[in-house]
């Protein structure tokens, strides 16, 4: 039986296999695949990430000032209410006594 080449499932690699004494007789590794990314290619590609790391933290600020200026109004209404109750003197568990 002749020789046969075939291809590994798991690497991808050419495998030469002798038929007759059914052993791997050579291989090819395959080749990898060049980078496509050239230098400017990867520079814009950083660019372009540190603006929507940018964008983000933008958005972040925003709703923390906003949630700040929420709180703020909150805490004023309740220091309004507070101040319009009449001052009492807490009761302790050892009042109740």
């Amino acid at each position: 039986m002749p020789s046969f080449t075939v291809t590994c499932p798991h690497c991808h690699a050419l495998l030469e296999v002798d038929g007759e004494n059914q052993v791997v007789v050579g291989g090819k590794a395959p080749e990898a695949p060049k980078s496509g990314a050239s230098l400017e290619g990867r520079l814009q590609a950083l660019n372009q990430e540190r603006a929507a790391a940018r964008a983000k933290m933008e958005e972040a600020m925003r709703a923390e000032k906003a949630g700040a200026e929420i709180r703020e109004e909150k805490f004023r209404k309740l220091l309004e209410t507070a101040k319009s109750e009449p001052v009492t003197k807490p009761i302790r568990d050892v009042d109740l006594d």
